[in-house]
């Protein structure tokens, strides 16, 4: 060990560009910044790819439940909700959703889902995310055209569908489960403009 300005340093060894070893001197607390900095930066793109890899994944679950919904699939549907789902603002369990589902499906008969890009927000740490959207169930005979290509403006969106139909703000809570995303809280209120009324 040598000192440096009353500072406790390592010496270490290397060969230099001529063959002769040569000692170089190592402060201990740079080489712990340094190992903290690289911490740092493989975490924050760990958590960024997380993020992306996980919103893919909810996105994906979401376009499967309107795909379900459409086929009226009850059964699928739940399947993409945890054992312990609730649906508010009614406070219903699975048992109480399926017959509201069933009833829906119902009066509706054949129908379309269409929703705009989620706003999506994911606490990957906490294995929990949220969803926000406006969405509108119509029957098949009275589709909205144009709005397909409008997924990616929300605005753009909201302003095609206009009073054309009941328009809804769906946010759904998440929670991860053997890598899969699953709903565990599904809230859903007309839509005033403003967000939830």
């Amino acid at each position: 060990m040598t000192e440096d300005r009353g500072q406790k340093t390592e010496g270490r060894e290397g060969k230099t560009g001529d063959g002769r070893w040569k000692k170089t001197i190592t402060k201990p607390h740079s080489r712990v910044v340094n190992t903290v900095v690289a911490a740092i930066v493989f975490f924050t793109l760990c958590t960024a790819c997380s993020r992306g890899d996980d919103a893919d994944k909810i996105l994906a679950q979401i376009a499967r439940g309107a795909e379900r919904a459409e086929a009226h699939d009850i059964g699928g549907l739940l399947k993409l909700a945890s054992e312990g789902v609730v649906a508010m603002p009614m406070n219903l369990d699975r048992n109480g959703i399926r017959p509201v589902l069933w009833r829906t499906f119902k009066y509706y008969g054949p129908l379309a889902v269409f929703y705009p890009r989620p706003e999506i927000e994911i606490i990957a740490a906490a294995g929990e995310a949220s969803t926000r959207f406006p969405f509108l169930i119509v029957r098949k005979d009275h589709e909205i055209p144009g709005l397909d290509t409008l997924r990616d403006d929300p605005m753009a969106w909201l302003e095609a569908v206009g009073d054309k139909a009941d328009l809804y703000n769906l946010q759904l809570e998440w929670i991860q489960k053997d890598d899969e995303w699953v709903v565990d809280r599904a809230f859903l209120e007309r839509f005033s403009g403003r967000g939830f009324e």
